[in-house]
């Protein structure tokens, strides 16, 4: 994995002030890409509506997504409004773009892990992520953005994602807590709960800890199955999440690994069916089980004895052929102690195979 320049720099955007503020300079500065982003999902759904075309499932969704709204917590509802006003959407759009997953949640392919202790060279931890897409992963590539947020209440934080996301799915505060988010199958969802990367936004921004940061988490109400990974310099845990129940686990020899299903046994009855593969997707039905899942958790084990994993070697792991697949959108590692993160450019998937650009988020 090499860090030689990327054909394409990580574009990044530094926004501060009230929530409203925040959003007005976010949708005032990336229009054009969120219009981009609506029209991918327009261009899909009118692929797999032949007969009605685009426009009534395009209807449904953001039906749907409205839902969502009386629980989204006030300040974050500012913002999106700042967002559509800014790049003169409707504020449906800039919903849909942050509760998509919490309607589809057919992305389990993620792997994470995160290496500190006995398995790191300097007993600092490092957290390392996978990001796997079925569908939409060109302009997911092309239009990955770093958002350096500095709102006016809680912690600065950093949030790898895309234009019109207010979320966090990948991401650390400034206080050092790092957070890789990923989907869980799970029988247990709800319409009636905070969207799941807003949920992890206001825990970045209210967590100077790990475990203040998923005590906030495990404290909000939810919406789907998550599988979570968290880190600072010193300390590490993994959550298992559904709408209404969650539960810690915490590293064994200094390792915590995660990929798309429970591991912890008060998780278990909750498990769900995965989802069938979506038209189109250039993933293949096997990608959709749990065997694959189990698969990649059993690979991660695999690869994570023997060496110190520093954040090369973390890469290395998480371009593995059998841990990236042609789904993989976004790679990136994170390094709390020196607060650095390295994202993958490439310009196609698995994004893994790099090159990589460091980023020193302060300092």
């Amino acid at each position: 994995m090499t860090d030689a320049p990327p054909t394409t720099p990580l574009p990044i955007l530094k926004l501060s002030g009230a929530p409203r503020e925040l959003g007005l300079r976010h949708g005032q500065a990336l229009a054009r890409e969120i219009r981009v982003l609506r029209r991918a999902l327009l261009t899909y759904l009118a692929k797999v509506s032949l007969v009605a075309g685009a426009p009534p499932l395009y209807a449904l969704l953001l039906f749907l997504a409205r839902r969502f709204w009386p629980h989204i917590p006030a300040p974050l509802q500012e913002e999106m409004q700042g967002v559509a006003r800014g790049a003169g959407v409707g504020l449906g759009t800039v919903l849909l773009i942050n509760v998509l997953d919490d309607l589809a949640n057919n992305s389990p392919r993620c792997s994470a892990l995160a290496a500190g202790g006995p398995s790191t060279g300097d007993g600092s931890f490092v957290l390392g992520r996978n990001l796997d897409y079925p569908l939409f992963t060109e302009v997911m590539i092309k239009y990955q953005t770093l958002f350096l947020l500095e709102p006016a209440q809680g912690l600065p934080l950093a949030s790898l994602s895309w234009p019109g996301y207010v979320g966090v799915c990948t991401g650390m505060n400034r206080a050092g807590v790092a957070l890789a988010q990923l989907s869980a199958m799970s029988r247990d969802r709800s319409l009636r709960g905070i969207p799941a990367a807003l949920r992890f936004r206001r825990a970045l921004e209210g967590g100077a800890e790990v475990l203040t940061a998923a005590a906030l988490i495990l404290q909000a109400p939810g919406t789907i199955g998550n599988n979570l990974l968290l880190c600072s310099a010193k300390e590490a845990a993994g959550l298992e999440i559904s709408a209404r129940r969650g539960v810690i686990r915490y590293p064994e020899a200094g390792l915590l690994l995660a990929t798309n299903h429970y591991q912890s046994s008060p998780m278990t009855p909750l498990k769900g069916r995965f989802p069938p593969r979506p038209p189109f997707s250039a993933l293949s039905a096997y990608h959709f089980t749990e065997a694959y899942s189990q698969a990649r958790l059993a690979r991660l084990k695999t690869l994570t004895g023997g060496t110190p994993l520093g954040p090369e070697k973390i890469r290395a792991i998480l371009a593995d052929p059998a841990i990236a697949n042609a789904g993989t959108v976004v790679t990136a590692v994170f390094a709390p102690a020196a607060q650095k993160m390295w994202v993958a450019r490439g310009s196609r998937p698995p994004v893994s195979q790099g090159p990589f650009q460091e980023v020193r988020l302060w300092g």
